[in-house]
């Protein structure tokens, strides 16, 4: 996460619901031999489980394939749930092989009454009435309020999480998807956790994460990741620019720290959210950014400005303004370093832009 979530940020009461759901069944399915009302709680959440068709099958499902891997594998996942509830504690050291011990039809039925929970069962009527009434639009209504998280995505601090309409009720406003931190296809005992599920933008949750293992690199090796409710990444950044005297001088994302567990961190955050990438591939022209930006009218303008830009930005601002953050650490960069040579041939570009306009407009 580029920055924290907010101390105030409201947990999702549906999927509280649901996890403690899931957490009961399972325990009681230990030492049952058939299937039925019992394995869930007497709650109105309970009893929609229990009447909504689908979702009582893929219940059913489970059931009967941890009955078919005996007593031993109903305990060890009543236990791997149990047991790994506080997900500060995940974070900090992940089990990476949580599941490997249940058989692959046990995992599979595990995954579809997981991934049928947080797609459909979040949705039924009696579920959102016993969490008083929110359902997942009301939850990322407050989410993004601009007292809370506001509408900036928190990962990357680029884009918004979701437009506002005017004229439209909370009700009715877009939202933005929610991430699971750790994959429901790899962790899927954390599908409806309420600590695992947090509103990103759609470039990080749709084209950059998708279903990568925050705790394990695609070529197989470990690695960390920040807890997104305590740690953040905004600390350890800097933006370099080399070569100021070429065309495209080269703009690039650094990392401040020696710290070996924070480096690891910071770069599972960037290989899975592509963060270098987008930032660079956005600062891939300063002379575009200095003239949407800025504008300058001339050279003493342009320093002027560029030291207004450099100003740290107040928290509201961060919570409301794409790129904000990004730009802020560009120019400040830009007001600390010599920039002769770049104002030297900002003005000498500036002035043959000037000269060719008047004498196409004033050819004699």
């Amino acid at each position: 996460m580029l920055f924290r979530l907010e101390p105030n940020t409201p947990r999702f009461e549906v999927f509280r619901l649901l996890n403690t759901e899931l957490l009961y069944f399972l325990e009681h399915s230990v030492t049952a031999n058939t299937f039925n009302q019992a394995l869930f709680t007497s709650s109105p959440v309970g009893q929609a489980c229990w009447d909504n068709t689908k979702t009582r099958e893929n219940f059913e499902s489970i059931f009967r394939e941890l009955h078919v891997a005996g007593h031993i594998k109903k305990q060890q996942l009543f236990e791997a749930v149990r047991d790994h509830q506080d997900l500060q504690a995940f974070f900090h050291t992940p089990n990476r092989d949580l599941l490997g011990f249940l058989p692959q039809p046990c995992s599979d039925a595990l995954k579809t009454i997981s991934t049928h929970l947080y797609c459909a069962t979040k949705d039924l009527i009696p579920i959102i009435t016993a969490a008083g009434g929110a359902n997942i639009t009301a939850h990322f209504n407050a989410f993004r309020d601009q007292a809370i998280n506001g509408n900036i995505c928190k990962t990357c601090g680029m884009k918004e999480l979701a437009a506002f309409r005017a004229g439209v009720p909370g009700g009715d406003q877009w939202r933005a998807d929610y991430d699971h931190q750790l994959c429901k296809s790899k962790y899927p005992i954390f599908a409806v956790h309420p600590d695992n599920l947090i509103p990103m933008c759609d470039v990080c949750n749709q084209d950059a994460k998708k279903a990568k293992d925050l705790f394990k690199h695609k070529n197989g090796t470990n690695r960390l990741a920040f807890y997104p409710y305590n740690e953040e990444a905004k600390n350890f950044i800097d933006i370099t620019i080399d070569n100021l005297r070429d065309p495209e001088p080269k703009i690039k994302v650094e990392w401040n720290t020696h710290d070996p567990v924070t480096l690891d961190k910071l770069g599972t955050w960037d290989e899975v959210y592509e963060i270098r990438s987008r930032v660079e591939g956005q600062f891939r022209s300063l002379e575009q950014i200095i003239e949407d930006e800025i504008h300058p009218r001339d050279s003493a303008h342009l320093v002027s400005r560029i030291s207004d830009e450099a100003r740290l930005k107040n928290a509201d601002t961060l919570k409301r303004k794409e790129w904000s953050f990004w730009y802020q650490k560009l120019f400040a960069t830009l007001n600390q370093i010599d920039i002769e040579p770049f104002i030297a041939k900002w003005e000498f570009i500036h002035e043959q832009g000037v000269d060719g306009g008047e004498f196409i407009l004033n050819p004699t």
